[in-house]
This record gives structure tokens, sequence and C-alpha cells, in this order.
């Protein structure tokens, strides 16, 4: 049942939510990124905020407009959250009770739905070919008075059922609605927040995704790497090559900014890069890069 209720909630994201989840000044969900017990998380496309439950973890997997949280002690829990335009929650539980066919061959459908305040909520089974019947599901949907609505369908085995749909509970009623905001993921972006303690890669998509330039900027605004003759150096002095050190500074607007490396060894001229970020990834000119935990700060 985990992967048949896997498929069913991205396919019920394709239908309902379009509106993706980004970064802003108040720290809107960025994609890949790691959320902790307790986290806050932010969706201005919905105008929703709640936090991460006790004991779990949540991320929200590039590509892909369904935030995932996972029980982080061990035990197998799993909840699916994603938006959609607001509805009446009565009319939500009848429709919950006759079914939902998410494709010609998987069904979900509700147990008991009860509707209590803002909140919808229900056992679920699904129905169709390759279900495993060794996990049980639940589901809750929470409407606010902006037009919005958020859904978590959650997953665990007998032992943890109680345990996962609690939290799911804990995660909407904790929630708060504010008026959508459809600003530009990248208004006030911090560029320096976002690069400091970042390991930037370019991969060599022709000899197999062999690694090429390295760079790993440091929070306290030095730098190091291992350049090779392609990505941010391939056209420029030859003497930027293999193992580097020096400073780096950027200045950004918006979705695009400037990264200026100046270098320890005697002789080099300092370096200025233009990035860009174009639907949540990096670029610098037409060349992808890849940001991820740095791997030479202290």
């Amino acid at each position: 049942m985990r992967n048949a209720i896997s498929f069913i909630i991205i396919m019920i994201a394709i239908t309902f939510c379009y509106p993706s989840w980004g970064q802003s000044s108040k720290k809107r969900i960025q994609p890949g990124k790691m959320y902790n017990s307790l986290d806050t998380l932010y969706a201005p496309s919905y105008g929703f905020s709640t936090q991460v439950p006790m004991g779990w973890v949540g991320t929200l997997p590039r590509e892909s407009e369904v935030f995932l949280l996972t029980t982080g002690n061990g035990g197998f829990g799993e909840m699916y959250v994603f938006g959609r335009t607001a509805t009446d929650l009565q009319q939500l539980s009848e429709i919950w009770k006759q079914g939902v066919d998410v494709t010609e061959k998987l069904r979900l459908k509700a147990i008991d739905p009860k509707v209590s305040g803002q909140i919808l909520q229900s056992e679920v089974v699904a129905d169709g070919d390759y279900v495993q019947r060794k996990s049980r599901a639940f589901a809750a949907t929470k409407c606010g008075n902006q037009g919005t609505c958020i859904t978590v369908l959650a997953v665990g085995t007998e032992e943890s059922f109680s345990n996962v749909s609690n939290a799911a509970l804990e995660f909407l009623q904790k929630g708060t609605f504010e008026l959508p905001s459809l600003e530009s993921p990248y208004e006030n972006f911090d560029w320096k927040e976002f690069l400091s303690n970042k390991l930037m890669i370019t991969y060599d998509e022709v000899l197999g995704g062999a690694r090429q330039t390295q760079i790993n900027l440091c929070q306290d605004g030095t730098f190091s790497a291992n350049v090779k003759k392609r990505g941010i150096m391939r056209n420029t002095n030859p003497e930027y090559k293999n193992r580097m050190s020096g400073t780096w500074t950027v200045v950004g607007d918006g979705p695009e900014a400037t990264l200026n490396l100046t270098f320890n060894k005697r002789g080099l001229s300092p370096l200025t890069v233009p990035l860009i970020l174009q639907d949540e990834q990096l670029y610098v000119g037409d060349e992808r890069y890849y940001a991820s935990e740095a791997t030479g700060c202290n």
C-alpha cells in the first residue's frame, strides 16, 4: 500500500496543486531543504503556516509539489501534504464517502469522515491493483477563510497508525491561514545566506557525469576550489585551474546575482561570475550547477 499511496498523492497533487512552494522573505519552503521537528513551514501560495510535528522531519522533493514528512524515530510513518482551492467540507465529506477514483485502477474511500470546525478527517482505504494491505491511511483537510485548503494523507503500520494520525491532526490544528501571496519566489532573496557553506558543482554530461569544477563557499567569506577547465573557468585565464582558495562576496537582485572571487595566489585577477536562479535551479550563464552542503568549511 505504501507505493500505491505515494502514487495516489502524486496524482492528486497534479490535479490540485499548481501553485508552487519556494522561498521568500518569510522563509517560504525551499525544495530539497530538510526541515526538523518544530521548524516553521510557510506556503505563501496557500497562505498557510504550521510547524513540523515533534519526532518528524520533512522536505519538499525537487520536481514535486507534494511536501513529504517522515518519522525520525525509526518507526514507519509518512505524511503527504498538498494544497487546493477552498471547498465546502460537508460536500467534500460526501465525496470521500463515495470514494475518489484517482486512476482507472486505484480508488480512495473514507471509512467514517467527520467534520469538526475547520477540519474534515477520516481513515481511508485504497482499493485497486497492486495495493498492499499491511498499512493504514488517514486523511484530513483544513480550510481557512482565505480561499485555500491544506490536505494531509498519513500512512503508517497498524502499530504506528494512532501516532501517525495524531501527528497529521496536530500539523493541521497548529496551522494558520493568511491571504495567499503570488509574489516572485525570489523577491528579497538572500544570496549570501543561500550560498554560505554551499558546495557548487558542475557535472560533465558528455563524459558520463564526471564532476568538474567544485567550489566550497564558506560562511566566513573564504572559499576553496578544485577547478577544471570547464564551467565557471572555461573561458578565462588559463592560470585558473586545479586547487585554489581565496575570498568571496555576492551581490544579488532577485533571481540574478554576481559572485566575486578574489584569489590568494599572486598574479591572479579577481573573477566576476554571473549567477541566475531559474525554476529553482542554479545556473552560471547557460550551464547548470548544483548547490549542496559544503565539504571544505569549518
